[in-house]
């Protein structure tokens, strides 16, 4: 009987990248080309999470991971370093970012207000450092109002999903994180939130109402654990 292969670190990235070769064979040879299957493949991995579909989200995903490789020189290494402006996946979060203050759909970045219980947070999505993780940042909006933190910000780390769009997931959490803890910011946080310049976006909005917005738990729903 033959031994098992070791896998190793090295030997994953060897079928990563093959992998990634092959799907980027049929994949258009110029940036613009490229960055349009970021897109696409970006907006079937959205459908693919809210129908609960892992297959189809795993078919997405090898798309727009081909595509980054290929815009990054045929190789993973240094895709996401942020000090280069070229790098692949760089090139290609930038292209796919939702429009300021509008909610990103899965495997986008982007930032926008949410309000819970009559507290306001402004919540910024980036990569979470893993396929189909995502980093979420509560960025206080109020400062002379309690939050969740009593420095004005939280971070929270979290997978796609199955059934639900990214704003309510956010909501879901920050709904659990205001049930733990609602304080008021320190002093020295509440006087520099409080000089922070709100984004362009957000101070455009209207000033909130009396209104909430509860998050409601529906069953069935799953996330991506892949």
């Amino acid at each position: 009987m033959a031994k098992a292969q070791r896998i190793t670190p090295e030997s994953m990235g060897k079928e990563r990248d093959r992998k990634a070769a092959e799907l980027a064979a049929s994949m258009p040879e110029d940036r613009a080309g490229l960055l349009a299957v970021t897109a696409e493949a970006t907006a079937e991995f959205h459908a693919a999470v809210l129908a609960c579909d892992d297959a189809a989200a795993q078919i997405a995903a090898d798309r727009y991971d081909a595509a980054v490789w290929k815009l990054n020189g045929g190789t993973s290494f240094g895709v996401m370093d942020s000090s280069n402006p070229e790098a692949g996946g760089i090139l290609a979060e930038a292209h796919c970012r939702a429009d300021a203050g509008t909610v990103p759909m899965w495997n986008q970045t982007g930032e926008f207000l949410i309000t819970v219980q009559g507290v306001r947070a402004v919540v910024r999505v980036r990569d979470g450092f893993g396929r189909f993780r995502v980093s979420m940042g509560f960025h206080v909006v109020d400062a002379d109002k309690p939050f969740i933190s009593e420095t004005g910000y939280r971070s929270h780390f979290d997978t796609a999903r199955g059934g639900r769009t990214v704003d309510e997931v956010a909501i879901s959490v920050f709904t659990a994180l205001l049930a733990e803890k609602r304080i008021p910011l320190a002093p020295e946080y509440r006087q520099r939130r409080g000089d922070e310049a709100a984004p362009a976006w957000l101070a455009e909005l209207a000033a909130p109402d009396a209104g909430e917005l509860v998050f409601e738990d529906r069953a069935g729903q799953m996330a991506f654990g892949f």
